[in-house]
């Protein structure tokens, strides 16, 4: 691509990137969202990175996409979902096979920064990340029905099938995601029989009425009918992005969810006291660490304060040796002997040369 020059992507009403150049959005997010040096991994949640640092990964795909600002926030959604799916793979590759924090210090990945990577370890074996690894599994094991749609995302899916500008609803949307696969193995009996119900609902014309011609989610729809009311904050069936308030505003009250400020406090409390047990437990974590590392540093700085102290003995010892060498009297040689004579042992028999003048 010619420098200066961006790729214009589309997004759907639901401020989703859709078409070809949404699925090359998507890719180079992923690419970021694998690079350490850009988006690190040794921060547990991605909501722990603060406003800048998000708005420069924007920043940075802008150089390269050209994103509206209503686009921003799906940018910033998908950049946090392949990141914390990056560090999922990670840790089913790496901490599955190395079981102990040693072993896994020492596979460190060429490419992760050394800091990094032991803060990510750490975080692996540490009781927090053990738990929230254990409610993960317990939420996939809950989770049923997986599409058979492929890589492609459902907002261009349901670009693709719209006719005369009308997108198919999301009862439809889960038709066209629960199809035999094309390796030939068979649905799951939960996707068959919500199938079954869906389509029966969609031939008898079972829906609510309070609904505009090219809405694709609403109250009483026939999603809702065979799966149940929404969860507040998200909307199923419809892929990553669209929430309550984009897609009803103020007219949000799904199913059995009232949203009176008591309701709300209600459902709010009881997060936030998880969300605060959690930063305490992370402070407490983190002052460990840093008590530890504290402990380390005296421990070492002991050390050698003792090693300098014997080596002044030793210098001080050596010293005191060299004092008492230099200082003793040595015996004084004989220079008045003649060379002219020898010693008595040769009985006087010979004589030694002289020197001559």
């Amino acid at each position: 691509m010619p420098p200066g020059k961006t790729i214009d992507v589309q997004f759907n009403r639901r401020n989703q990137a859709i078409g070809k150049e949404g699925r090359k959005l998507a890719s180079f997010l992923g690419i970021i969202a694998r690079n350490p040096e850009l988006a690190p991994l040794n921060i547990d949640d991605w909501r722990c990175f603060d406003k800048e640092e998000k708005n420069k990964l924007v920043d940075l795909v802008r150089k390269k996409f050209s994103i509206p600002e209503r686009g921003v926030e799906f940018v910033k959604k998908s950049l946090g979902k392949k990141w914390k799916d990056y560090k999922c793979d990670l840790r089913s590759m790496y901490f599955t096979k190395y079981k102990t924090k040693h072993t896994l210090l020492k596979h460190r990945p060429n490419h992760i920064p050394r800091d990094q990577w032991i803060g990510l370890v750490s975080y692996w074996v540490s009781d927090k990340g053990k738990r929230r690894s254990q409610a993960n599994k317990s939420n996939r094991a809950k989770q049923k029905m997986p599409h058979t749609g492929g890589s492609k995302s459902i907002g261009t899916l349901m670009n693709e099938k719209a006719k005369d500008g009308i997108e198919p609803t999301r009862a439809e949307v889960f038709i066209l995601t629960h199809k035999e696969r094309k390796d030939g193995r068979p649905l799951d009996a939960e996707s068959i029989k919500t199938l079954d119900l869906i389509q029966e609902k969609l031939c008898n014309g079972e829906t609510s009425n309070e609904q505009d011609l090219d809405s694709v989610a609403w109250e009483g729809d026939v999603y809702s009918q065979v799966l149940g009311s929404e969860r507040s904050g998200y909307i199923r069936g419809l892929g990553l992005g669209p929430t309550p308030s984009l897609l009803w505003g103020d007219k949000f009250s799904l199913g059995n969810i009232s949203m009176n400020n008591n309701n709300m406090s209600n459902e709010m409390v009881p997060k936030l006291e998880q969300e605060m047990k959690e930063l305490k437990e992370r402070h407490e974590e983190e002052m460990n660490q840093m008590k530890e590392l504290n402990q380390k540093q005296v421990a070492e700085l002991t050390i050698m304060r003792q090693n300098q102290e014997k080596m002044m003995l030793e210098l001080s010892f050596m010293r005191e040796v060299m004092c008492r060498f230099m200082h003793t009297e040595l015996p004084t040689p004989n220079f008045n002997r003649s060379y002219g004579q020898v010693s008595d042992s040769n009985g006087g028999r010979e004589r030694a040369p002289r020197v001559p003048h």
